[in-house]
């Protein structure tokens, strides 16, 4: 086998797997914005890099390469046979009206054929540069490096997956870099391989890449440390539909607050601590609007049929599907509304409404709305809720058991409905996490404590918003496992009804703060920062109790422990006291400082301080300009000194004589095709007027081909060396 037979092998396959590695910046672009014809642009890069191959004439291969832009123009953009005079008409004006726009700055008036062809000027340019590192450089590192980097960073910041790509990139890579090496010992050494030791050489540099990306890519793999950034991207720049009664942020992100529009859950949420009403009462209560019962995979909507609304007057005790307690134990809270609010806000066991105003009241059984009916058909502003916390027993609910399951009639499968499209995985988790609890109140318990423990985090502006194809519940159980309530408890709604237990969705308020008001006392203040979320699930024979999954609230059920207690992780009522904190502001308090709170940090920063940035990456680009164009003059300051660290031996000497050949070759002292290292240092000599670079090479060869290093004048030859990085710097 020729030597120049050796070399075209080893390039044409440094080109395909080069190519191999622009497909891989391709592939993100064009599923990112949308764009199709892949296969055209893969086409074209394909031509390019066998032009490069055969080094083809630059007066051919720029005619062919405009040619073919222009067709696939013409072939995405009109219906026009390109051998026609119509296609050329079209192109010509295309041109003409681009070239008028860019002169005038009309950015906005450049269109999508112009674009494209400036698309194909960047593949174009970005080609040409990677044959250049290939021929003259002899090294694609930097590529690779940015490469893995970009899709690296795409597979993380954007919904862009790499899991395939990252492993095509690292084996495509780490091929380029063996082939490389192999072409540059045939051509600065002149040597020449046998064709079985080239072959073999090869062979076993792709097989094992190949049988390593192989194992990589099947093996189990640990699951991510820190939760997706995704979220707080496309929530801080995606336009949100902003929630019936809420208010909507800057920037796409909409302010916290109660809203009746849950068909999209997710985005990012801004802290508004607007007054919603004042309660003056006893204790602290999770305040109920309403209840749904269809998950979407999206969020929540309620079923429609006929049901018979219940009505009642003033001081009229109504029935509910969750019992009041004992009577002895009723209670009032007296609400002040600050907002208007036509619904009435209910604690648990509330049994009647007082108020001074003349107004009728109606319930609707199956979304537990009560709402008012009075004259000017508006919310009460001031009345009283007469209420009597209902109790469990922990004996009776720790009877309850997966059978009696059985005997719940076909008014409960609303609150057993579940998306055909809901992930297997969701169903299997909710299996798991209860397998080894023989009581549904157990089962309920274990998927309510599942969120405490298994990484999951309270965050009010990294909650993702899902894709078309994507179920917002298992996104946040198994991808991102940040949100705020609406995520824990529509997930925990999904979990119970996954393992056969009925479970809704619950939409209110959380009790908020102690306050002290002129006019009204010692209250709590309840804000827009206190909507809220949580869950209750139906038990046979006990019926429904509220379980509070998100992190940083407590279970606002009353559990009389009247068992021994086991030991299973429940709460003693003393936990259960826990004082529930406000959902705008609990994650800050109890969590450490974490990797979302670190980046939201970063983010806030350049976001501040965005106009000094851009002029600082201006100025250092400048500057970073300046100093390549002229680094001939400052690169020996760098070079010598760093050669010094290095020992006297064969290694740095090696090392220091290729950094040599490469600073020649910067200066336009390029080795020839099939010229000796001998014959190049005679010509290197002849331009300084020297004998350093025959000494060199002399030295090198003596060292490379004799394998006689220890008898060298290691510090005689870095004189020389020193001496002619100082010349090329001259």
């Amino acid at each position: 086998m020729k030597e120049s037979y050796q070399q075209k092998i080893v390039s044409l396959l440094i080109y395909i797997f080069t190519c191999l590695l622009m497909v891989e910046w391709l592939k993100p672009v064009m599923e990112l914005t949308d764009t199709d014809h892949l296969s055209l642009f893969v086409f074209y890069l394909a031509i390019s890099f066998f032009f490069y191959f055969i080094k083809l004439d630059w007066k051919l291969a720029i005619p062919i390469k405009l040619l073919f832009i222009c067709w696939i123009i013409v072939y995405i953009y009109t219906d026009y046979s390109f051998f026609s005079k119509v296609s050329l008409d079209y192109l010509g004006v295309e041109l003409l009206h681009n070239f008028s726009a860019i002169f005038s700055q009309e950015w906005g008036a450049i269109t999508d054929p112009f674009r494209t062809f400036l698309f194909f000027v960047l593949l174009w340019m970005t080609t040409y540069l990677l044959n250049y590192w290939i021929r003259v450089r002899k090294t694609l590192l930097l590529f690779f490096i940015l490469t893995v980097l970009f899709i690296t960073i795409l597979d993380a910041f954007s919904p862009y997956s790499g899991k395939d790509s990252i492993v095509t990139t690292l084996i495509s890579g780490f091929i380029i870099m063996g082939l490389l090496y192999i072409q540059k010992l045939l051509v600065e050494n002149n040597i020449s391989l046998k064709g079985t030791f080239i072959t073999a050489s090869i062979g076993s540099l792709i097989l094992l890449l190949a049988i390593s990306g192989i194992t990589a890519y099947a093996l189990p793999k640990a699951g991510p440390i820190w939760p997706d950034p995704v979220p707080f991207f496309t929530t801080s720049t995606l336009e949100v539909d902003e929630r019936e009664g809420g208010v909507k942020g800057t920037g796409g992100i909409k302010k916290v607050g109660y809203g009746e529009n849950d068909e999209q859950l997710g985005g990012a949420f801004q802290s508004d601590d607007t007054p919603i009403f004042w309660a003056d009462v006893n204790t602290q209560q999770y305040w109920k609007v309403e209840t749904k019962d269809t998950y979407t995979s999206k969020g929540w909507i309620q079923s429609e049929s006929e049901v018979e609304l219940q009505n009642f007057g003033i001081g009229e005790i109504f029935e509910s599907d969750i019992p009041p307690g004992e009577d002895n134990l009723t209670t009032d809270a007296n609400i002040v509304m600050a907002q208007d609010f036509p619904l009435i806000l209910q604690p648990y066991g509330i049994k009647s409404i007082q108020t001074n105003e003349e107004a009728m009241f109606t319930r609707n059984p199956l979304n537990q709305k009560i709402s008012v009916l009075n004259s000017s058909n508006s919310s009460l502003w001031d009345y009283n809720v007469s209420f009597s916390e209902p109790t469990y027993s922990l004996k009776a609910l720790r009877a309850t058991n997966t059978e009696s399951l059985n005997s719940l009639s076909s008014d409960f499968d609303r609150y057993l409905q579940l998306p055909d499209t809901l992930p297997d995985r969701v169903r299997e988790l909710a299996v798991s996490i209860t397998q080894d609890k023989s009581s549904l109140y157990d089962k309920a318990n274990s998927i309510e404590r599942y969120f405490r423990s298994n990484s999951f985090s309270y965050n009010q502006t990294m909650a993702a918003i899902p894709d078309k194809d994507t179920d917002y519940v298992d996104q946040f159980l198994f991808d991102t496992k940040v949100g705020y309530c609406d995520n824990f408890s529509t997930s925990m709604v999904v979990l119970l009804r996954s393992i056969d237990i009925p479970a809704r969705w619950v939409k209110g308020f959380a009790p908020g703060d102690r306050t002290n008001m002129e006019n009204l006392g010692d209250v709590y203040e309840v804000t827009n920062n206190n909507a809220h979320s949580w869950v209750e699930a139906y038990f046979p024979n006990v019926g429904w109790i509220t379980f509070e999954p998100t992190i940083g609230f407590s279970s606002s059920a009353n559990i009389v422990y009247d068992v021994e207690k086991q030991t299973d992780e429940l709460l003693t009522p003393e936990e259960q006291q826990e004082t529930p904190k406000s959902e705008g502001f609990k994650k800050e308090d109890e969590v450490s400082f974490s990797f979302t709170a670190f980046l939201q940090t970063i983010i806030d920063w350049i976001s501040e301080k965005k106009v000094t940035i851009l002029w600082f990456v201006i100025i250092l680009g400048i500057l970073s300009l300046f100093a390549y164009i002229h680094r001939g003059k400052w690169l020996s300051k760098v070079l010598i000194p760093t050669s010094r660290l290095r020992k006297n031996d064969w290694n740095s000497f090696e090392k220091m004589y290729h950094q040599l050949l490469r600073q020649l070759s910067r200066r336009g002292l390029v080795r020839e095709q099939g010229q000796t290292l001998m014959d190049f240092a005679r010509k290197v000599d002849k331009d300084f007027g020297d004998t350093h670079m025959i000494r060199l090479t002399k030295a090198y060869q003596q060292g490379f081909y004799g394998n006689n290093k220890t008898e060298l004048n290691y510090a005689s030859i870095r004189e020389s060396w020193e001496y002619l990085i100082n010349q090329l710097s001259g």
